[in-house]
């Protein structure tokens, strides 16, 4: 009887285990949280926080590069179009476009390597007269894009840093 009793629990654990992950993000009684596309809460069960099932759907928000990034960028050292300038990026999956309004070019971005939150892009300027060739890196962070840029011209690099936001 006492093995079966064993068995009985071992497996009642395992059918209501929940990963150690998740567990880890109880902070406080009451906090909800969504997990695998369902609201859990966070309630006390003896002398722990327990995620515990609340039987109501979520949106898991999955962080997405692709979209229209604004902000302005600042350059060092400055060009002939000043230091601070306007940059517009738009973002797909096999790449993109980017325009600088304020200096009046632009181009398209072939997507070189990354990951859903990070990417580097080689620029290729199809307007305007600004530098041709361009590495442009971006890592997604709280919603908004650290974006940097570097070129050269004539022996000398440039690097252009912004943040960007949709």
């Amino acid at each position: 009887m006492t093995r079966i009793l064993t068995i009985g629990i071992v497996a009642l654990a395992a059918l209501f285990s929940f990963p150690a992950t998740a567990q880890q993000l109880c902070g406080r009684e009451g906090e909800e949280f969504c997990q695998q596309g369902y609201i859990y809460q966070c309630q006390r069960t003896g002398s722990e926080l327990t995620p515990i099932y609340q039987n109501r759907k979520c949106e898991v928000n999955v962080p997405s590069l692709t979209g229209t990034w604004r902000g302005v960028g600042h350059q060092s050292p400055a060009g002939t179009g000043g230091s601070d300038y306007q940059v517009v990026m738009s973002i797909n999956e096999g790449g993109g476009s980017i325009d600088y309004p304020s200096l009046g070019c632009g181009g398209s971005l072939t997507r070189l390597s990354g990951t859903a939150t990070s990417a580097q892009y080689r620029e290729h300027i199809t307007y305007g007269k600004c530098i041709d060739g361009g590495s442009v890196s971006i890592n997604l962070f709280q919603g908004r894009l650290a974006w940097t840029w570097i070129g050269q011209s004539a022996g000398q690099q440039y690097t252009v840093i912004a943040v960007l936001e949709r």
